[in-house]
């Protein structure tokens, strides 16, 4: 039996699986990604920082669950602009660096959609309406959900009706309470990355402004106010603030 197709961290390992710039990946300096790379929940919101390795972690996942659970996927962003700097600067070049991935998706060039083996990838804008109407799905995933027309958002959901799946993930920086990707928060589990100061060992998450020390310009524990280190910070674990809801969130500060 080929393990890969039960855990996607035996598939990372076993391929050596690369980031667009050649580089394997490696969670010790990401620990807090670890549990989200494995997580396949049918429903997942993120509010997330920017540039901390999310848009190779989607993509990875989307490949791998298109290809060993037989989905169809729909990935949107906000404009067809993002969907070309996306697909050319991130999917391609995390295709190109993967033998498997290869093996996989045999139309590596294309924009607008991946097929890989006999499933589809489609990525799609949500500025023209109809790109919403065209294509049906088994897993709709909405990056930067908060600057994407909301209207269209909700057209796509239409898409999942005759899937037996109907899945959706959803993620974005945040913007304003109860917009894009705050109303799926609120509805979730809402999971905190909770660490623990090496000096008083009072367990928590990192929030603005009670973890900042301007004045210093260092992370410091809310509890004894000393300097949280990189490697405090690094080791934690998820906590969810809800038990029992459909909806798995993670929250990135």
């Amino acid at each position: 039996m080929d393990l890969s197709s039960k855990s996607i961290h035996i598939f990372n390992e076993k391929y050596g699986i690369k980031n667009e710039n050649g580089l394997k990946l490696d969670f010790k300096r990401h620990s807090f990604l670890w549990d989200i790379y494995s997580d396949f929940t049918p429903k997942q919101v993120c509010l997330k920082a920017a540039q901390i390795g999310f848009s190779t972690l989607a993509i990875i996942k989307t490949l791998y669950v298109s290809n060993y659970r037989n989905f169809d996927i729909i990935y949107t962003l906000p404009t067809a602009g993002d969907v070309y700097d996306f697909v050319t600067s991130k999917v391609n070049r995390i295709i190109q660096q993967n033998p498997i991935l290869q093996e996989w998706v045999k139309d590596r060039d294309t924009i607008e959609q991946k097929k890989v083996n006999k499933n589809v990838i489609y990525y799609r804008g949500t500025f023209v309406e109809r790109a919403a109407l065209m294509v049906s799905s088994d897993l709709n995933v909405h990056d930067e959900i908060d600057r994407s027309d909301q209207s269209v958002v909700g057209q796509y959901a239409s898409r999942l009706q005759h899937s037996p799946n109907k899945w959706e993930w959803k993620f974005s920086n945040p913007s304003v309470k109860g917009n894009g990707v705050d109303r799926d928060w609120t509805i979730s589990d809402q999971k905190h990355w909770f660490i623990r100061c090496s000096h008083c060992s009072k367990e928590q998450y990192i929030n603005w402004p009670d973890n900042i020390d301007l004045e210093r310009k260092i992370f410091i524990c809310k509890h004894c106010k000393k300097e949280l280190s990189s490697e405090d910070r690094r080791v934690g674990r998820w906590v969810p603030k809800y038990r029992n809801r459909e909806v798995s969130g993670y929250w990135i500060s």
